[in-house]
C-alpha cells in the first residue's frame, strides 16, 4: 500500500519546491525508452516518497497517461491451469508485468486521486478498453481487474459526501462497458467495494442484472472465469441481505446467466462448466436461500450445450534435444525433489564447478532448432534466472550475472516482445534484492542497454519500499 507522505500537501514557501536533480536526470533518460517503459518509470517516480512536489508528481502521471497511449499491448491477458513451462504460460508471464496501456493508465489515474482528484476521473474516463471475445483455439482472455478496481475507487473516495448521486452515476457509467464473462467477476467486486447504502445497493442489483443479461456470448472467457462469476456474485448477493436489501435478485440473474452461457456453445478442452451447477447451489445454500420458495437449484442433468466448438493448443518448452539437454544439466543442480539441493552443497566446490560448466554450455547455446526467437529467448532468460536465484555468492554467480546481462542486452529487439522481455528485468531487479546487490546493478547500470540502465538506477535512488504506483492498490483520501 502507498505511504501517505509520498503525497502529503507541501509546505507554503514563496519559492518553487526544490527538484531533485538526480530524478531529473532519470526522468530525462527515460524519456528516450520505449513508451511503455517510459511511463512506467514515470509513475514508479510519482509514487516515491522522495517526491514531495505535487505539482511535479501531476506533470509524470499527466505524461505517463499520455505515452502509454504508445504501448504495443492494450491490455493483460490471462488463463487458468496453464503449464508455466509452456508458449501460453510465458505469455502470462509477460501480460502480468502491467506494462501494457490499460494497467499503466489506470495506475496513472490511481495516482493522480492523490493530487488532484477530478483530474483522475477526467483521465480514467480517457481509458479505452475496447476488449475483444476470446476464441476457442486461444487458452488466453482478456483480463481488466485493475480497471474496475480503480473505477469503484474513483467513485467512492472522489466524490464529497453530498455527490453521492454523482459517484453512482460515474460508477454505472463507466460499468456499462462491461460486456465479457471475464469481466464479471472484476464487475461484482467493484459494486462490493464501492460500499453503497441499502437503497443504492436496490438500485445497483438491478443494473448488475442488467449487465448480464446483456452480456457477449464467449465460451473461452466463460470456462475461465465461471467459477469466479458464482463467487462473485454471491459475494455481493450476502452483502446487500446484510444491508437488508430484499430479495435475491443478484442470485436469480446470475442464475439465468449461468444457464444461458452453459447451454450455448462450449470449447471442446474445457471442463470448469462442469462444476458450475454444484457451486452455484452451493452458494444459495450458503447464504440460506430456501430451494423451493426463493433461489431453487440448477439441475445439472438439464444441461446440453448448443455445439461444441474446436480446442486450443498449448505448446509446452524443453522439446528440443539442446532444450531438453538444458533443461536436465540444470535440474542436476537443482535436484529433482521438492525443494532444492541444501545450500551447503550448493557451497561446495563440487556443485560450483559444474554450474560454471552450465553456464559455459548455456552461453553456447544458440537456440536454433527453436521454433521460434521468442521460444529461445524465454527459455534460455529462464535457465539464467534460475540458476542465479539459487547460487550462493562467488566469483561463478558474478560470471552468472554478467553473462545474462548480455544476453538480455542482445535480445531486446522485437518491439511485440518487449513485455516478455521485460519479465527479466524484474527478475534482474528481484535478484539484486539479495546477493550481490552491488554487482547486479552496477552490471545492469553498465550493460549499454538504456532501459536495463534505466531501471539499476531506479532500484538504486527508489527501492521498492520507497515507492508506490507498481501495480498495488491505493486509496485516496475523499476529498475532493
Amino acid at each position: 500500500m502507498l505511504c501517505a507522505s509520498a503525497f502529503a500537501a507541501p509546505r507554503a514557501s514563496d519559492d518553487p519546491p526544490h527538484r531533485d536533480t538526480a530524478i531529473e536526470s532519470l526522468i530525462r533518460d527515460a524519456a528516450a525508452l520505449p513508451p511503455e517503459f517510459n511511463a512506467d518509470v514515470l509513475i514508479r517516480i510519482a509514487g516515491s516518497t522522495r517526491v514531495a512536489d505535487l505539482a511535479w508528481k501531476r506533470e509524470m502521471l499527466e505524461e505517463a497517461f499520455f505515452r502509454a497511449y504508445a504501448a504495443p499491448v492494450a491490455y493483460r491477458r490471462t488463463s487458468v491451469r496453464v503449464p508455466p513451462d509452456s508458449l501460453q504460460g510465458a505469455l502470462t508471464q509477460a501480460y502480468d508485468t502491467q506494462i501494457a496501456r490499460v494497467p499503466l493508465q489506470v495506475r496513472a489515474a490511481q495516482l493522480m486521486a492523490f493530487v488532484a482528484p477530478l483530474r483522475a476521473r477526467e483521465l480514467f474516463e480517457w481509458i479505452d478498453l475496447n476488449l475483444a471475445p476470446a476464441v476457442c483455439s486461444d487458452v488466453l482472455v482478456p483480463a481488466v481487474d485493475e480497471y474496475y478496481g480503480a473505477l469503484s475507487t474513483l467513485a467512492r473516495t472522489t466524490f464529497a459526501p453530498s455527490e453521492r448521486g454523482d459517484a453512482v452515476r460515474f460508477l454505472e457509467l463507466y460499468l456499462w462497458r462491461a460486456h465479457l464473462p471475464t469481466e464479471m467477476p472484476a464487475v461484482a467486486r467493484a459494486l462490493l467495494r464501492f460500499r453503497p447504502s441499502a437503497i443504492e445497493a436496490t438500485y445497483l442489483e438491478t443494473f448488475y442484472g442488467q449487465l448480464l443479461n446483456a452480456g457477449t456470448s464467449d465460451p473461452r472467457g466463460f470456462s475461465v472465469s465461471d467459477i469466479d462469476i458464482v463467487g462473485r456474485s454471491a459475494d455481493l448477493q450476502g452483502a446487500d441481505r446484510e444491508r437488508s436489501v430484499p430479495g435475491w435478485f443478484v442470485m436469480d440473474s446470475l442464475k439465468a446467466y449461468l444457464l444461458k452461457h452453459l447451454n450455448g456453445p462450449r470449447c471442446a478442452d474445457s471442463a470448469t462448466e462442469s462444476f458450475v451447477p454444484s457451486a452455484f447451489n452451493a452458494a444459495a445454500r450458503l447464504l440460506r436461500a430456501d430451494p423451493i420458495a426463493e433461489v431453487t437449484p440448477i439441475n445439472a442433468d438439464a444441461i446440453r450445450p448448443s455445439r461444441l466448438l474446436g480446442g486450443a493448443r498449448i505448446d509446452l518448452y524443453w522439446q528440443t534435444f539442446s532444450a531438453r539437454r538444458l533443461y536436465e544439466m540444470w535440474m542436476g543442480l537443482r535436484g529433482t525433489g521438492q525443494n532444492p539441493v541444501p545450500e551447503r552443497v550448493r557451497r561446495t566446490d563440487e556443485w560450483r564447478d559444474n554450474a560454471d560448466r552450465f553456464i559455459t554450455e548455456l552461453d553456447q547455446w544458440t537456440g536454433r532448432s527453436e521454433a521460434s526467437e521468442r521460444d529461445y529467448f524465454y527459455q534460455k532468460a529462464t535457465l539464467f534466472a534460475n540458476l542465479l536465484d539459487l547460487m550462493p555468492s562467488s566469483a561463478v554467480r558474478i560470471r552468472g550475472l554478467r553473462d545474462f546481462i548480455d544476453f538480455m542486452r542482445h535480445a531486446d529487439t522485437d518491439r511485440d516482445q518487449r513485455a516478455l522481455w521485460f519479465v527479466f528485468v524484474n527478475r534482474l531487479l528481484e535478484l539484486s534484492r539479495g546477493n550481490n546487490r552491488r554487482q547486479t546493478l552496477t552490471l545492469m547500470e553498465q550493460s549499454g542497454q538504456p532501459t536495463l540502465s534505466t531501471y539499476a538506477r531506479l532500484e538504486r535512488m527508489m527501492p521498492p519500499q520507497r515507492r508506490a504506483g507498481s501495480g498495488a492498490s491505493v486509496v485516496p483520501a475523499a476529498t475532493r
